[in-house]
């Protein structure tokens, strides 16, 4: 999973998880992890985007209050014009700009017009895109594959996608057909053929039939990753498998979902990462850890003593090239 689509999935996502992660992910003050190829400067008054990738050879930068995108030895490709753009993903990026948003192919030619309130980046050769308040799912062509007709509507991963009409939520297929019922209070995405979803202020999981897997029981879930997932009960974080057994109760003050084999954990101030036994796997000793995709090259981004810089998944600090 790259980083914008974790970071994707978790901003479509709805109160399952992401309420209570919120304040960290989006008080972190980390600095992009973007840097030019050696010997390279950023042109004047330029500075890179706080959630920059270079997805290929482009990232956003930013410049006044406008954003463009620039290569790798520090040329602006795209003029710095639009309000807020989000990286290239599947070669286009998503783009905003006098209140209206469409996408962008690494040339700068726009390829779907800007005329959306709202666009998410390409999953698949597919987006979530919304007119006022309703959201549907357009292909690389522009064309309509889901009406913009639903409440919310979080994309469509392993074949189905939640959406919600009425203040619940149910699950269409990718012909708009209604395969789970509008029943539950919240969900999120299907994973490793799971979804967590709420009822009356409780999580639980099910399966692509609607059967409960796991009981609606639990305060928060996680989604599965490597068969396993992370639940909170009575203020106390655990490590589940699919048949809700207990692998491990955990000491933290917050434990997020496993990326990449391993959980960010946080506590008394301090962030560090757990196996999937529950074992530290590396220690509680950074100021800043950012939860998107950490590990998804082998490295994380970590802040200790006001310094950032790169981990790799012994602990140890690594230079990165880029």
């Amino acid at each position: 999973m790259s980083q914008n689509n974790t970071f994707n999935r978790l901003k479509k996502s709805s109160t399952v998880f992401f309420g209570l992660i919120l304040g960290l992910l989006v008080s972190s003050d980390v600095l992009a992890e973007c840097a030019l190829a050696e010997g390279y400067k950023l042109p004047n008054g330029v500075v890179f985007d706080e959630h920059c990738e270079f997805d290929g050879e482009l990232a956003p930068v930013i410049k006044g209050s406008k954003y463009g995108f620039i290569d790798k030895q520090g040329v602006i490709k795209i003029p710095t014009q639009y309000d807020f753009p989000i990286a290239f993903v599947e070669g286009l990026a998503s783009v905003h700009k006098d209140n209206l948003s469409g996408y962008i192919n690494m040339q700068g030619e726009v390829i779907i017009p800007l005329k959306y309130s709202l666009t998410y980046p390409f999953e698949d050769g597919l987006a979530v895109v919304g007119v006022d308040n309703r959201r549907g799912v357009i292909d690389k062509q522009g064309q309509i594959i889901i009406p913009i007709m639903y409440d919310d509507l979080m994309g469509f991963n392993e074949g189905l996608s939640a959406v919600e009409n009425e203040g619940k939520y149910g699950y269409i297929d990718i012909n708009n057909k209604l395969v789970i019922p509008y029943e539950y209070d919240s969900t999120i995405s299907f994973t490793e053929g799971l979804a967590a979803v709420e009822k009356n202020e409780k999580f639980g999981f099910i399966d692509r039939l609607n059967n409960i897997v796991i009981p609606i029981e639990y305060y928060s879930v996680t989604w599965f990753s490597g068969g396993l997932a992370v639940v909170n009960n009575d203020d106390k974080f655990m490590i589940i498998n699919r048949s809700n057994q207990v692998v491990k109760e955990l000491d933290y003050a917050m434990v997020f979902p496993f990326i990449n084999g391993l959980a960010l954990v946080y506590d008394n101030g301090k962030h560090g990462f757990i196996d999937k036994n529950g074992d530290v796997a590396i220690e509680l000793d950074y100021d800043d850890i950012p939860f998107i995709d950490p590990f998804k090259d082998g490295t994380a981004y970590v802040k200790k003593d006001g310094e950032w810089f790169y981990i790799n998944r012994q602990g140890k600090r690594v230079e990165k090239k880029f």
